[in-house]
């Protein structure tokens, strides 16, 4: 059976490894936390700015929206605008097909010439 001594010699050894131990590990506790927070930095900044051009792209959709909207009106008008055209165009196909049959009938009154 080992001496007082003794025990107390590996009981000192033990417990300066174990110190060693437990630095190493408070060392690496510190190094990770050291680059979480420089991870977090990271994220925040990156997060604001995905905010902000979350933002922009709100504002240009918006604007897109209001150009759309204003062609969208002038497309409106435009197309009301060829329809009249189109029902003038078919009137005045009806008065050509009118003169037509006028001068048809005309010309078949009309003697013929020697």
């Amino acid at each position: 059976m080992p001496t007082q001594e003794e025990r107390l010699t590996i009981l000192e050894q033990s417990f300066g490894s174990l110190q060693k131990e437990i630095g190493k590990s408070i060392r690496e506790v510190n190094e990770n936390s050291t680059i979480m927070l420089g991870l977090l930095q990271t994220l925040t900044q990156e997060s604001k700015q995905t905010g902000l051009r979350m933002e922009m792209m709100k504002i240009r959709l918006d604007q897109l929206e209001t150009k759309f909207d204003a062609h969208t009106a002038l497309l409106n008008e435009h197309t009301r605008v060829l329809g009249e055209h189109t029902r003038v165009l078919g009137e005045h196909t009806l008065r050509f097909d009118r003169v037509e049959t006028l001068l048809t009938q005309i010309l078949a009154r009309l003697p013929e010439k020697p």
